[in-house]
């Protein structure tokens, strides 16, 4: 019986010392990384019948056990990359949010700088140091395009880089947890025996890859851990990994995506494969953020240059030419897919920058059909030669033109239409003389009465004075010409007409068309509306010519000139007038005039052709050679309006005006160039307020988590500071046991001698 106490203590002392040695290895490693508390298991050891009944054999360890919850450890993982992917993704956004809504580096200072100067054009449109300003501010506008997308395109770059060294730490995670599968197999020997330490650094492995990528984990049987990522793509399999790399999308230079090598060929995986970890909020960062605010910078320039340039061209510089571009364009960017055929080719272009996305688009051919599609939303246009009808090129989309492409089954293209817009954007003229601020047509009307008396050539004293016209019989354009001959002291009329002298002593004569007219000096010579006196001693053939141009006298109004794109410059001294006819309430135009298109107040149109005469309603407008006018009110009878050239308009700034209307005019879609950034400010601001407070949530949550798996698997210091105390005491019990049983046999042996 004293050996079996003395083996009982035995075993009393070996469990002690176990769970000594576990306290230890506890409190040793409170602060190690993924490290679980351990416990010492403890079973009986038997016991032996004696006929009275079983007397125990003492105590066995039956395991040092985990304290491991594994739920919890999978609520962390998720918990977890969810956050990671957050902070990656916040991180980011948080530097072009401070970019795009600085007030002072932002775009929007710029903008204002840039229409402030050609409000000064407007205000002094002749004065070098105004035109000298717009140019600058236009340059600082640009080059204020160009820096916000340099730093938009370094985070794309840094993207890149992310991913690169993302990838090579993944795959330094794969070959680590491979190596502890091995390990654990080679430690348990088959045993089903747990070798804890490295059970928590396989699980401390997995939960760093998880920060990096999301994680999918399937034990196996043998006790070794399959890791998946992405949406299940195996990374560790048995005795396998799979090796990724960084490769340069084949439709897209600029941009790095994730592959992974099986056979030799690199099998891509898709961006949104990635949900989780760093890795995933980089690439989401990419493609909701940072793909959307570089082209939509991008279009924010193109349809400013793009308006900007519209109307110059619609202006007359100081050397009385028309405008020219006052910006350079950016063009839509087309990438081929490096696995296109030889002959492939698409192009792109600009035709509607009002109507521009923020997307980006493919186009495919299936050897049938060509099908466009929208990336942002996946929205398809379909162009299909053989449907009825059949579809045809060029065809427009979101205000982009494609030309018919050269394509073979199989061929993709992938289209930016904006992405270069910013980096592109720059002042085309640095000549001052070149703005074109002025309008090249002018309009007037008649306000006095000009009677167009050419004496040229005479040699007489004869003087014309009191020069009068009466509208109501003048025909409008007639011109008279009197030439006056000594022989007979008469004058002849051309043309010929009936004429009516008033001498001054208040005798009228009438004489008929055609009739020599005798001449008396100071009389009143009257025909056709037109009425003068001629005073003085002409010589023979001295000759006195008419053509006048009576005021008007209605209330009508023609408004400033303007010109379209189709509008040809105007030779110097050409003059288009339109009569008015109050008899038909009709314009009748001048023989110069060519076609007219009439725009009513309801939209509608009327053509006429050149010389009808054109029915009148105020408020119509008038196109006649790209020209445009407006007539309001309501002339009277021969009241004339007239379109010409502006010859010498240097101080004209009709066209520094519309310039700087477009600073609030709706150019993109429906709003302004400011009100088009500011959406892109509050876009990317409010995205990253959600995604701050979804960060800040998230990490709660995880750090509630993380507490709760401590409270149970963490390492309390104290608790094993009570466990030491413990252990110690039954150490020594143990001992007493043994000392017992000592005693015990010494007893005995006393007993024998």
């Amino acid at each position: 019986m004293a050996t079996s106490i003395f083996s009982i203590g035995q075993s009393a002392l070996a469990a002690a010392q176990a769970a000594q040695a576990t306290t230890s290895h506890n409190i040793s490693n409170a602060t190690t990384p993924g490290y679980n508390r351990q416990v010492v298991v403890q079973s009986t050891a038997g016991g032996i019948n004696y006929g009275y009944g079983f007397v125990g054999q003492g105590t066995q360890v039956a395991e040092i056990k985990r304290v491991y919850d594994d739920f919890l450890y999978k609520q962390v993982l998720s918990s977890q990359t969810t956050a990671s992917s957050l902070d990656s993704y916040a991180t980011q956004i948080s530097q072009i949010n401070n970019l795009i809504a600085d007030t002072s580096a932002g775009l929007s200072p710029a903008l204002q700088s840039f229409f402030t100067s050609t409000q000064n054009l407007a205000s002094t449109p002749n004065n070098d140091g105004a035109r000298q300003s717009v140019i600058s501010a236009g340059q600082t506008l640009a080059a204020r395009f160009q820096s916000l997308n340099d730093q938009l395109t370094q985070s794309r770059n840094g993207v890149n880089s992310q991913i690169t060294s993302t990838v090579d730490t993944i795959n330094t995670y794969a070959s680590q947890i491979l190596a502890l599968n091995q390990a654990i197999l080679k430690a348990s020997g088959g045993s089903g025996v747990a070798p804890n330490d490295l059970l928590d650094q396989r699980d401390q492995a997995i939960a760093d890859l998880n920060k990096i990528v999301k994680v999918t984990t399937l034990p196996q049987d043998n006790g070794s851990m399959s890791v998946f990522i992405g949406n299940g793509q195996p990374l560790v399999l048995g005795n396998t990994i799979s090796t990724l790399v960084a490769t340069t999308a084949t439709n897209d230079p600029t941009r790095l995506q994730i592959s992974y090598q099986t056979n030799g060929q690199n099998v891509l995986i898709p961006d949104s494969a990635f949900a989780g970890g760093s890795l995933g909020g980089i690439l989401q960062y990419r493609s909701e953020t940072l793909d959307p605010a570089q082209n939509s910078l991008g279009r924010i320039a193109i349809a400013m240059a793009t308006a900007f340039n519209t109307q110059h061209k619609l202006g007359q510089d100081q050397n009385g030419n028309l405008g020219t571009d006052f910006f350079n364009v950016g063009k839509p960017v087309v990438y081929g897919d490096t696995g296109n055929s030889a002959t492939a080719a698409a192009t792109a272009t600009i035709t509607d920058p009002s109507k521009l996305s923020t997307s980006d688009y493919k186009l495919s051919y299936d050897g049938t059909k060509y099908t466009f599609t929208r990336l942002s939303d996946n929205t398809k246009t379909i162009v299909d030669p053989t449907a009825a009808p059949p579809g045809t090129f060029p065809v427009t989309i979101d205000g982009v033109t494609y030309a018919a492409p050269t394509m073979a089954a199989g061929d993709s293209f992938l289209i930016k239409p904006t992405v270069a817009g910013a980096a592109s954007m720059s002042v085309a003229i640095t000549n001052t003389q070149l703005i074109a601020a002025g309008t090249p047509v002018l309009t007037s009307s008649n306000a006095v009465t000009d009677m167009g008396i050419v004496t040229t050539g005479n040699t007489g004293t004869g003087v014309i004075t009191s020069a009068t016209v009466d509208k109501a019989t003048f025909t409008p354009g007639a011109t008279q010409t009197y030439t006056y001959n000594s022989g007979t002291t008469s004058l002849a009329l051309v043309p010929p007409a009936a004429v009516t002298v008033t001498t001054t002593a208040g005798v009228t004569t009438t004489y008929a068309s055609g009739a020599a007219i005798p001449y008396s000096a100071g009389a009143t010579v009257s025909s056709g509306g037109v009425s003068f006196v001629l005073s003085g001693a002409p010589a023979n053939g001295d000759t006195f010519k008419f053509s006048p141009v009576p005021a008007n006298t209605g209330t009508a109004t023609i408004s400033s000139g303007t010109i379209d794109s189709t509008y040809t410059p105007l030779a110097a001294g050409t003059k288009l007038a339109f009569t008015f006819n109050s008899a038909t309430n009709q314009f009748t135009p001048s023989a110069s005039v060519g076609a007219v298109v009439v725009t009513h107040a309801d939209g509608t149109t009327t053509n006429y052709a050149a010389g009808a005469a054109i029915n009148y309603t105020s408020g119509d407008t008038f196109t006649t050679a790209g020209a445009s006018f407006k007539i309001t009110g309501q002339p009277a009878n021969g009241d004339q309006f007239y379109l010409g050239p502006n010859t010498g308009g240097v101080n004209d700034n009709r066209n520094a005006q519309a310039l700087n209307a477009l600073q609030t005019a709706n150019t993109i879609g429906n709003t302004s160039f400011q009100g088009s950034y500011s959406q892109l400010v509050a876009t990317i601001g409010n995205k990253t307020n959600e995604i701050n407070v979804t960060n800040k949530a998230e990490n709660a949550r995880l750090t509630s988590i993380q507490q709760q798996q401590q409270s149970e698997s963490g390492v309390n210091q104290d608790e094993e500071l009570a466990n030491m105390i413990k252990n110690q005491t039954a150490y020594q019990a143990a001992a007493k046991i043994i000392q017992a049983a000592s005693d015990m046999l010494n007893v005995l042996f006393t007993l024998g001698g």
